[in-house]
């Protein structure tokens, strides 16, 4: 079954492998960011911008410790992923939000959930991009 979205909805895709830059199709090429959180890190691409819509592209690299059970997520915003799934270390797990209105907002976070919406116990925050 094949679903059409409107050029105004987002969508996500799952993604297994650190992305790779795409060439920039756009005017404005914001950019990426990652932090390490000790056993890997979190990032976040935001790219180009366009009619105030941008793809968000976040990924979480482990480099180490035992496996853990999250999910992805942006903020500000409430992007739907493909729920929670559990990483290993030497795993590069992501989504990217395809088409993401941006409002008014200025600088956006990847970041890991970690236990049940809507009340995460753990939120950790990664890289940072500011438009």
């Amino acid at each position: 079954m094949i679903t059409l979205l409107s050029a105004q909805q987002a969508t996500a895709e799952v993604i297994t492998t650190t992305p790779v830059p795409a060439p920039s199709m756009g005017t404005q090429q914001v950019g990426e960011a990652c932090k390490s959180i000790g056993n890997g890190d979190i990032c976040l691409r935001l790219g180009d911008v366009t009619n105030n819509r941008a793809d968000i592209t976040v990924w979480y690299s482990k480099h180490a410790g035992d496996p853990v059970t999250i999910r992805l997520a942006y903020f500000p915003g409430d992007g739907i992923d493909e729920g929670p799934f559990t990483i290993y270390a030497g795993q590069v797990r992501g989504y990217i939000w395809r088409n993401v209105y941006l409002s008014s907002h200025y600088c956006f976070t990847g970041a890991i959930r970690q236990g049940q919406h809507p009340d995460w116990l753990i939120v950790t925050h990664g890289g940072e991009v500011c438009r």
